[in-house]
């Protein structure tokens, strides 16, 4: 009888154990699933920062820049457009410190100041935020050599310095330059999950 019941406690206590065990493997796998959800929402954030990047592209005038940050006549990608989650000069985590900026840290300071955009719609639950920065070192016309901004290389034509293509009786690469710009999406969603995604283009 003593031993039956020592049996029947060891068995309780392996249930139980088990239960757990099951319980924490769910609850894992749950947090998985919406962590994987989050990040396939940032698709959403990347594809609307992108159709406003080239909404705006070549426009004549900024009609929230100022004399002091755009020239007249510029374009509005060289001004900041915060109030559309647009900065027109790179902004980064500081490293220096001690421990370091980490994104999510450097991504609540933007938002406190204003400078993320929020997409309207909800996405299965998911809140999906942009930020666009121009990799630029300062805001302004980007094809001036002072504002530093990051681009992909210009070949100019009927140049065959370097051993181009026209040394081989080609034709010489002639492109317009485009300018980088680096978009950060965050999506927020259920039981505090989050997700940074970060993509660069060229416009």
């Amino acid at each position: 009888m003593i031993l039956a019941l020592i049996v029947l406690v060891a068995l309780a206590l392996a249930a139980v154990a088990l239960t757990r065990s099951v319980a924490t493997s769910n609850t894992i796998a749950g947090n998985l699933a919406f962590q994987q959800a989050t990040t396939h929402s940032a698709d959403r954030g990347v594809e609307a920062a992108i159709a406003w990047l080239e909404t705006n592209n070549g426009q004549a005038s900024s009609p929230n820049g100022t004399a002091a940050v755009c020239a007249v006549g510029s374009t509005v990608l060289a001004c900041d457009q915060t109030a559309q989650g647009y900065i027109a000069h790179r902004q980064d985590p500081d490293l220096t410190t001690s421990p370091p900026t980490a994104w999510p840290a450097f991504w609540a300071s933007l938002a406190a100041a204003g400078n993320t955009y929020t997409l309207p719609a909800v996405d299965n639950g998911n809140t999906v935020a942009y930020v666009i920065q121009r990799m630029c070192t300062i805001a302004g016309d980007a094809t001036n050599a002072a504002n530093a901004c990051s681009s992909s290389p210009q070949a100019l034509a009927g140049s065959c310095a370097g051993g181009s293509s026209c040394n081989a009786g080609g034709t010489n690469l002639n492109s317009a330059s485009q300018v980088y710009y680096r978009i950060t999406v965050q999506v927020s969603g259920p039981r505090n999950t989050q997700s940074l995604v970060q993509t660069v283009v060229a416009l």
